[in-house]
């Protein structure tokens, strides 16, 4: 089977093609001669700057650079103060947050507890990231700088996701003003502010001048979508660019033999997963989908994909997240089975079927796998690729075709992980996008938000992946890694298992 997946990934091709980015003149920093502009390659568009509009890492990446939250998970995951200098509970459902002074936003304006309720309200609304913060049902600013977040139970998972993009503190006056063109001109307080936003091409920020804490050491960072992975692998060895997120598998090699490259990669929140739409009727019939996920092999997809980086799924929670159930229902690769069932399923004469998959060269090269592992059992499997924007919009939609795609739990944390994926009233809001509904899985997951007890909320989780498990609205294939590629001039990158990097405390020598 590896060698057969091999050759099938062999076969696609790459077409690499030069961008070329623009480096700014070099300055001095300490005794080092330093570049001013940061390049950074992702793979895909910025859909937004609005931080309570953001539910893509794509986009999330570049709001960082410009908003804040009011604490932050550091690179062990623990939380710290960032625009909050410390937080107390007055009991299970209030905790009070006590900002810090003199914060200038973008535009000028210093930060009140004003704008941290209408931002903290404005994320509670939002259609895309509201789930985070459903439990919290006051958001009130007892003076200037000290505001009480209440909560109608207790919320085990509430500081982490304050610790998320949507949770950032926007202006309030830049946000009325703007309305809805609010993302192209984005105010915060974060260390680089908006320059230029090319839709399609890339994003530009430079340093703000009057930020709260250390200045940036870059200058500028720029953020370019590069979708082809060959090209991202170019730029990174022309120079071009400094920094590529999501490296090609055939790639990690070539990096880590280049003398002037290195590759950062850390085990992260994430998974990988082939998903079955309930609404769509061939997908109720859990016979089927038990023949697809039995004629499925993980291993191949984590060793000949991957090529080591990542790991081969077997529950619906991630191994980095607390409360990881190893022991559900397992789906290893038996071909007579899946066969045997997919006849039990009505399909005895085999069956024709769409893959949908977005450009990621990994995720194609997976569906290019799966597609000849299913045709073992009769199943005829047209792959349909879409690039990543269009294909969000899609896959939210109900009655779908099968599909690919991924989750990082950047919260890390087992709400994070299952509520939005599994919970019914998530259902064609956010991730619940097959429209997962089990009432007993409900019953546990806000079991588990209302409670701040660590131990029962796991074992609580620990139920939840059995029942989602034996339901099968996801088969999950491979938990992958994070990493990315950098210049070895490119210092201080601190990869965090939630696929955030400090860009602030980044800096390039100049030879």
């Amino acid at each position: 089977m590896r060698n057969k997946a091999l050759k099938i990934l062999k076969a696609v091709t790459r077409i690499g093609t030069l961008i070329t980015l623009f480096y700014a003149s070099a300055d001095a920093y300490g005794n080092q001669v330093l570049k001013e502009t940061l390049v950074v390659a992702q793979r895909a568009d910025v859909k937004t700057l609005d931080p309570q509009k953001s539910i893509d890492t794509i986009s999330s990446k570049v709001i960082d650079l410009m908003f804040e939250p009011l604490v932050i998970l550091d690179e062990n995951m623990e939380l710290k103060p960032l625009l909050a200098e410390k937080w107390e509970y007055l009991d299970e459902l209030n905790t009070v947050f006590h900002l810090k002074k003199g914060v200038k936003f973008h535009n000028g304006e210093i930060m009140t507890s004003e704008d941290v309720v209408y931002s903290l309200d404005r994320a509670r609304k939002s259609p895309q990231a509201g789930y985070k913060f459903t439990p919290i049902t006051k958001v009130e600013a007892v003076d200037e700088y000290t505001v009480k977040i209440t909560t109608d139970n207790p919320f085990g998972a509430m500081l982490k996701y304050l610790a998320q993009t949507p949770g950032c503190i926007i202006s309030k006056k830049a946000a009325e003003a703007m309305g809805d063109e609010f993302s192209l001109n984005p105010v915060g307080t974060g260390p680089y502010k908006l320059k230029k936003w090319i839709p399609g091409d890339s994003v530009e920020t430079e340093a703000f001048e009057e930020y709260h804490s250390e200045a940036p050491k870059s200058k500028k960072v720029v953020t370019r979508n590069i979708p082809e992975v060959s090209n991202r692998m170019i730029a990174l060895e022309t120079g071009e660019v400094d920094i590529a997120f999501d490296i090609g598998v055939m790639d990690r090699e070539a990096i880590q033999n280049h003398k002037e490259l290195e590759l950062i990669e850390v085990e992260s929140p994430s998974i990988l997963y082939l998903a079955f739409d309930e609404t769509n009727p061939m997908f109720q019939n859990l016979k089927l989908k038990q023949a697809i996920a039995y004629a499925i092999d993980n291993e191949t997809l984590a060793d000949v994909v991957f090529n080591g980086s990542a790991l081969p799924g077997d529950s619906p929670m991630p191994p980095a997240v607390p409360g990881y159930n190893p022991n559900v229902k397992k789906y290893d690769q038996n071909i007579e089975l899946a066969k045997q069932l997919l006849k039990e399923a009505g399909y005895e004469d085999g069956l024709e079927i769409e893959l949908w998959v977005d450009d990621n060269s990994s995720r194609v090269d997976m569906a290019t796998v799966i597609q000849d592992q299913v045709k073992e059992i009769g199943i005829n499997m047209e792959i349909k690729v879409w690039e990543w924007g269009a294909y969000l919009s899609r896959t939210a939609h109900p009655n779908k075709e099968l599909y690919l795609l991924s989750w990082n739990v950047s919260s890390v944390d087992g709400d994070g992980a299952l509520y939005p994926l599994f919970h019914s009233k998530e259902r064609g809001v956010s991730a619940n996008r097959s429209y997962y509904n089990n009432e007993k899985v409900d019953e546990l997951l806000l079991q588990a938000r209302n409670s701040i007890d660590q131990e029962k909320r796991k074992a609580l989780y620990s139920k939840a992946q059995e029942i989602i498990q034996e339901d099968l609205p996801h088969y999950n294939l491979v938990y992958p890694k994070l990493s990315l590629g950098a210049r070895k001039a490119v210092k201080n990158i601190v990869l965090k298992k939630n696929g955030q990097i400090d860009v602030k405390n980044i800096y390039i020598t100049k030879k």
